[in-house]
């Protein structure tokens, strides 16, 4: 049996299913106008991904501190 393992998405790809599927809305002028802004905030939390086992300490309060934030500004 030959499976392919496949990576989970990455922001990047959520950003790309994100945006199309809003542009397929009503909304879609303002989701399009949005869209350079929703490709920096996916890239970042990709790369923030990718550096956060190498953080120090202080750092990864700094993030968490700034994540929880964040998330309660939009209602998580």
């Amino acid at each position: 049996m030959n499976e392919e393992v496949k990576s989970p998405p990455t922001w990047g790809d959520f950003g790309n299913l994100y945006t199309h599927l809003a542009e397929s809305c009503d909304e879609g002028v303002w989701v399009i106008q949005m869209r350079p802004e929703v490709a920096k905030a996916m890239a970042s939390a990709e790369a923030l991904k990718a550096i956060t086992s190498t953080l120090t300490d202080e750092q990864q309060a700094i993030v968490s501190r700034t994540m929880v934030a964040e998330l309660a500004k939009q209602g998580y």
